[in-house]
């Protein structure tokens, strides 16, 4: 599908009402944490969220906004040691739970999968209408699952000035596939396909990207890496670890997402 059908896929009102409910607020090491609800405007009005800024009494400051996308689990409190990092360097950090669970089913999981690009560019809503917010500054940081998700968003969001696809793939179909098998696999292909990176990301823009990669990633192979960095449009770098999937937990691959995110958006 050309990239402008494929953006029908993601259409919402970008003026309906975000419905942000703020469930708790606590303040420690220098962050403010806010737990917070918000709606992606299909239905799904309470996605739960965790915002966190610099704890800096009296500061009018106007901070860059960061989105963390999550792994396919969702779990939001895995991103709790890298997202106040980057809030003590003056940013707002956002990071909302937004799982992707395979069914099986083409049209639900194409659904599900829109969905949860809806819900991190309402993410990216939410933080951009916040007076202490620069809107000329907007970073994405996603692993796997969320990486798959701003991979899609780099073809949406002419918002985004920085983007890191950690242990991102090209075809992020075929893992889904692996994770239900359905009997009509070749029509489950071609359905989700509408979702693999490709078309996104050869979206040009002014932005700069990193790509982040396990050596021995098991989950993604070594072919669809390649594949993913050589379609990404404009400016890019790659970085590759002695180490398999996970790069959320390898300090080294969150130091430099740190360091590039600081330059990139020019944090303090």
């Amino acid at each position: 599908m050309p990239i402008a059908e494929l953006k029908k896929l993601y259409s919402y009102d970008k003026s309906s009402t975000l419905n942000a409910q703020l469930t708790d607020k606590r303040t420690g090491d220098g962050v403010v944490l806010e737990d917070i609800t918000y709606s992606d405007t299909r239905g799904n009005d309470a996605i739960p969220a965790y915002v966190l800024s610099a704890d800096i009494p009296g500061d009018t400051l106007r901070m860059p906004a960061i989105v963390l996308g999550t792994g396919p689990d969702g779990d939001r409190d895995k991103l709790l040691d890298e997202a106040p990092a980057l809030a003590r360097m003056k940013a707002l950090v956002m990071v909302a739970s937004v799982p992707i669970r395979p069914t099986g089913d083409p049209l639900a999981d194409a659904n599900a999968m829109a969905a949860a690009v809806l819900a991190q560019r309402r993410a990216l809503d939410l933080l951009i209408r916040r007076t202490d917010c620069d809107g000329s500054r907007v970073g994405y940081a996603g692993h796997h699952g969320g990486a798959a998700l701003g991979a899609v968003l780099l073809g949406l969001e002419s918002r985004i000035t920085a983007a890191v696809l950690a242990s991102g793939t090209s075809r992020f179909s075929r893992w889904m596939v692996k994770q239900k098998v359905p009997a009509d696999w070749h029509g489950y292909l071609d359905s989700l396909s509408r979702f693999d990176a490709g078309p996104y990301v050869a979206v040009g823009g002014k932005r700069q990207v990193l790509l982040q990669f396990g050596r021995q990633d098991a989950v993604v192979p070594a072919a669809e890496r390649d594949e993913l960095t050589a379609a990404v449009a404009g400016s890019k770098q790659r970085k590759d670890y002695d180490t398999g999937h996970d790069l959320i937990a390898l300090p080294a691959a969150a130091a430099d997402r740190t360091a590039f995110l600081k330059q990139a958006l020019r944090l303090s």
